[in-house]
């Protein structure tokens, strides 16, 4: 009688690893959108210069899970509609194409850059342009 709440007690060392786990994951998973909203950021501002179209900003996301489930940093990028004229002319054009990707991939080494000063980490691949 005296041990009976024992057994409703369960298998705490179980339940505390879980609980780690839990707590490990979640700190991972808000560094990865912490890195994502950088590298998102950078994007923006570096398409920004070459994209003359309305500029939405940076939003996450919980809903895609081309974002949510990837386990490292991880960004989407629209550049327009293809209804509207104007994007549809800007994205169609062989220089504006060229624009934006430059403008993508310089953000992106920006962004490793960046990582590699932070973390001191060399093995972020960034070298410059």
């Amino acid at each position: 009688m005296e041990n009976e709440a024992l057994r409703y007690e369960g298998d705490t060392t179980t339940e505390v690893g879980e609980g780690l786990d839990f707590i490990l994951r979640n700190l991972q998973l808000n560094e990865y959108l912490r890195e994502s909203a950088r590298a998102a950021e950078l994007v923006q501002s570096q398409v920004g210069m070459v994209h003359t179209g309305t500029n939405r900003g940076v939003k996450q996301s919980r809903v895609l899970a081309v974002l949510n489930t990837a386990r490292r940093p991880a960004i989407l990028v629209e550049m327009g509609f293809s209804t509207n004229p104007a994007d549809a002319r800007l994205l169609i054009s062989h220089k504006s194409q060229q624009s934006l990707a430059t403008a993508i991939a310089d953000a992106i080494v920006e962004y490793l850059l960046e990582y590699e000063r932070k973390t001191g980490d060399g093995s972020a691949g960034g070298k410059g342009r």
